[in-house]
């Protein structure tokens, strides 16, 4: 990427974004006077044209410029569009890559629910596992407040927490300083970029403890501890930027608690507190001084505690909207609680998942599902990317550890992006979602690679990938098909598609070489090898189309991150590809970064040429997805991201919608679509498909990559019977100004418009918006009686 020198970029990314458009509309300005001049005698010489025009009210639009291309749609020819072109890439990625899980699609409200986060951030999880837990420390003392303000320092100088250090070779630095040596350790310490979410109340000690742990997967619990009198003890969470409470909408609290022996505490008490509440600021750190909890939102009082753990739970209904609100664990003072697994879903949540017999809550944020359903994915590739492969192995998502109950999933800290997850959704969920979606599952896998340190080929066996399989595919009553119905689902889901491993060749802004990672293409090959034998009906996908020097490539991987002037000219790059030679492309990633904004017009409009070369080409081209696809509005360095959200709300920027609208207007076959005209036609992109079967209705997609309007004469031939429709729709999504974005507070500026059109002919001419997508849908009419 070309912005990615330092942790300012927003305004160089917005210089070049106006450049590339000026210089891209000072050339066109002559180019297209010319092709109106010579449009104007080309219709001299052959005659006119019927015209469409937008009919809103029944005015006709003004004139504009004569035809400057023209774009032949031959119905007669035609070829099965891929079934899964368009869909969707999900990578859990926080911090860096913006809460796409874990504080996003993710349900769950409380962070660092099982204090993971905080034992990693310490230190105190270096030698996690039952062996550490037994000779290892077993308590540690942490002053959360310093912590976070350690924290703090470190974003602001890009650094490492103090007392941590980073392996050799780490680049520890800003977000964007990490994207650019995806390649090398980014930030590989213990601490890097996780975030402090607990505080405590004034007088409460705290102290993690390995003692007594609530499982043998969960090692870790919080202890709290205070002498003083009057104010309640405990500690406070903020959630992912607030815990968003709704009026009259139920919460389902669950959490596990014990008192250590000697102490005289026998109640606790979980509220939830307003954002202006005097007990705690606004941040989430203890305001000192206070002489009780003011009061809460929503509060529930938990009795019977004991030296064993006991597990409580209860339902918080507040009478007012909070946003920003908190979740606070208390206890009176003098005394001592040991808390662990404080979790908080929407009751709808627990309730889904209880009716479907899961063990966790229905693990999805409904407004943030129903944006994917929207997307009307073919296919979900997942958990990622470099979040599969890790900085370095031991960070690498390992789908074993995924499994069971919420309080059973240790979590692990990925060094790659820098920050915790959960593994609240795990290989499990990432099915369930698939399911939920109608989508088809593209797992990928690890295979002994990780982006720091490799596993030689003669040590390898993919034995997790197997396993891995067994447990998606299996009976309930093999081994790992039995965990998966003792997880809720008996029925097996079906797997057709793994990709082995992540950007083995290289990154997606060098030049591929397949040595890039010494092992990876050996790996490969054993992986590919055992995958096979074991099911043979899989469709393996490599990383990259070198791979096919050593051995099979079904499907090979396809990466870009670019300008919007590239991307659009990457329209043609699978043109002439034989999938007999060279396998199926899998164009897993893609978009527009640099010149983009943080998702402008711009960088959608090429973004939607490029789709339709993916149609064009289909024959060649398996499937595509955008990526990334969700951020955090509070966490995004990364500069375009496809769905935008806080806590509480989301948008989708303009690719998003162009994302929307070409899978929508996908169909069943795509038809010959041919441009030709003068060099304003290399601003034209163009494809057509029919819409059903029988070809009853007709999609004609059409991009203009300029900032003038552009005439173009439609011409259809092949209509062996029947006719078209005099009429048809029209959905333009577009703008004159190429640096437009949606926000919160415009989240529909970039949206699609529909109108009618008339005038529908097998020639006529339509006017295209500058910069803009225009998808036309038309009716082919059965032949009259």
């Amino acid at each position: 990427m070309a912005c990615m020198g330092g942790c300012s970029c927003s305004a160089r990314r917005t210089a070049l974004a106006l450049l590339c458009a000026l210089a891209l509309s000072q050339a066109l300005d002559a180019a297209v006077a010319a092709s109106a001049a010579r449009g104007q005698r080309q219709e001299a010489a052959h005659g006119s044209a019927h015209t469409a025009l937008p009919t809103p009210g029944g005015t006709p639009a003004p004139p504009a410029l004569n035809a400057s291309a023209t774009v032949t749609v031959d119905l007669a020819h035609r070829q099965p569009t891929s079934p899964l072109l368009y869909g969707i890439f999900f990578e859990e990625a926080s911090t860096s890559i913006g809460h796409a899980g874990d504080g996003g699609l993710y349900a769950e409200l409380v962070q660092d629910r099982s204090f993971d986060a905080l034992a990693a951030a310490t230190g105190f999880a270096a030698g996690a596992g039952p062996a550490f837990a037994r000779a290892g420390p077993t308590r540690l003392s942490v002053s959360l407040d310093n912590l976070a303000a350690q924290q703090a320092q470190q974003a602001q100088q890009g650094g490492c927490m103090q007392g941590q250090s980073s392996p050799a070779g780490s680049t520890c630095g800003c977000a964007w300083k990490a994207l650019k040596q995806r390649g090398a350790a980014a930030c590989g310490s213990a601490g890097n970029d996780i975030i402090i979410a607990w505080s405590p109340l004034p007088g409460t000690a705290t102290t993690l403890t390995r003692e007594q742990p609530l499982n043998p997967r969960n090692l870790v619990a919080m202890e709290l501890s205070s002498t003083g009198g009057g104010s309640p003890a405990g500690i406070v969470n903020s959630g992912y930027w607030g815990v968003p409470v709704e009026a009259g909408v139920r919460y389902t609290l669950s959490l596990y608690l014990r008192v250590p022996q000697g102490s005289a505490t026998t109640d606790a008490t979980v509220a939830l507190l307003a954002a202006d509440s005097p007990t705690v600021a606004h941040n989430g750190s203890s305001t000192g001084g206070g002489s009780g909890v003011d009061a809460p939102l929503a509060a529930a009082r938990f009795s019977g505690l004991s030296a064993e753990w006991q597990r409580f739970t209860a339902e918080l209904v507040s009478p007012s909207t909070d946003l920003q609100a908190r979740l606070a664990v208390l206890f009176d003072n003098p005394g001592c609680l040991v808390v662990d697994s404080v979790s908080l879903f929407p009751s709808a949540n627990t309730a889904r998942g209880r009716a479907e017999g899961l063990v966790n809550p229905w693990p999805f944020r409904r407004d943030l599902l129903d944006a994917l359903r929207a997307l009307r994915p073919r296919f979900l590739r997942f958990p990622g990317g470099c979040y599969v492969e890790g900085d370095w192995l031991r960070g690498a998502f390992r789908w074993k550890t995924t499994l069971g109950g919420d309080e059973e999933r240790p979590g692990h800290h990925n060094s790659m992006w820098g920050y915790w997850s959960t593994d609240g959704l795990g290989v499990f969920e990432y099915l369930l979602l698939a399911e939920e979606l109608g989508a088809e599952p593209i797992w990928v896998v690890n295979n002994g690679i990780a982006h720091n340190d490799q596993v030689p080929t003669s040590d390898i066996w993919p034995w997790e990938a197997l396993d891995g399989i067994e447990f998606i595919t299996g009976p309930p009553n093999s081994t790992w098909g039995a965990v998966r119905a003792a997880m809720g689902r008996p029925e097996p889901w079906a797997l057709n598609y793994v990709a082995i491993g992540n950007e083995g060749c290289g990154l997606p802004w060098d030049r591929p070489d397949i040595n890039y990672k010494p092992h990876f293409a050996a790996n490969y090959l054993a992986f590919y090898g055992a995958l096979k034998a074991a099911h043979p009906h899989l469709r393996l996908i490599a990383n990259c189309a070198e791979l096919r020097e050593v051995g099979p490539t079904e499907v090979w991987e396809y990466h870009v991150y670019t300008n919007p002037q590239d991307m659009f000219a990457r329209r043609h790059a699978f043109d002439g590809l034989d999938p007999a030679a060279s396998g199926q492309v899998f164009a897993s990633e893609y978009a527009v970064t640099d010149g983009g904004g943080q998702g402008n017009v711009l960088g959608a409009v090429a973004e939607a040429g490029f789709m339709l070369g993916l149609e064009r080409n289909s024959r060649a081209v398996l499937a595509g997805a955008y990526a990334p696809l969700f951020v955090n509005a509070n966490a995004r360095p990364w500069p375009t991201n496809m769905i935008v959200f806080d806590n509480s709300r989301f948008y989708g920027i303009p690719s998003y919608h162009v994302q929307q609208l070409l899978s929508a207007h996908l169909g069943s076959a795509y038809l010959d679509t041919q441009v030709e005209g003068p060099a304003t036609a290399d601003t034209l992109a163009a494809a057509a498909s029919c819409l059903s079967d029988p070809c009853s209705e007709v999609a004609v997609k059409l991009v203009n990559f300029s900032p003038l309007p552009q005439r173009v004469s439609l011409r259809f031939q092949g209509l062996a019977r029947g006719a078209l429709g005099e009429s048809a729709d029209l959905l333009v999504l577009g703008s004159s100004q190429p640096l437009d974005e949606n926000s919160f507070e415009a989240p529909a500026k970039v949206s699609p418009r529909t109108n009618t059109i008339s005038g529908v002919a097998e020639r006529f001419e339509l006017e295209l918006e500058p910069w803009s997508l225009t998808v036309l849908r038309l009716r082919i009419l059965p032949p009259s009686a």
